[in-house]
């Protein structure tokens, strides 16, 4: 199966980009009542926020019922999806983390290990086996 990995290369920096932008605007739980007028409608800051992560639930589930449509359902959790997953589980510990990362060193190993062995290791192993 081939993967879009351009949608989900946009998908991830729309969220870091507007995540890291909103941070820079010093976000507090208390801006969470301020308002903007959209089409006569008072929409406040949380609003937006819990959007922001409700939109891509709902699309998830969008993304699984047409592949099922089209008979690409999921027999497993391919080791791409599972790869990103932890990836991103791991990269949300860091938010709000402070001026010092945590884990830093071995963060910055394992972003290596990406990207000097892991790819290189598997293209070895598959030209050996076929």
């Amino acid at each position: 199966m081939k993967t879009d990995w351009n949608s989900i290369r946009g998908m991830l920096n729309a969220a870091i980009d507007a995540c890291e932008r909103i941070e820079a605007l010093r976000y507090a739980e208390t801006d969470r009542e301020a308002t903007i007028n959209i089409g006569g409608q008072k929409v406040s800051l949380h609003d937006f926020l819990v959007t922001a992560w409700t939109y891509p639930e709902k699309l998830r589930y969008q993304i699984i019922r047409e592949r099922h449509d089209i008979g690409v359902d999921l027999p497993y959790v391919p080791e791409a999806a599972r790869i990103l997953l932890a990836m991103s589980q791991a990269a949300i510990e860091l938010v709000d983390a402070g001026e010092v990362t945590p884990a830093k060193q071995d963060i910055q190993q394992m972003i290596k290990w990406f990207d000097e062995d892991l790819v290189r290791g598997n293209e070895s192993a598959v030209a050996t086996q076929r």
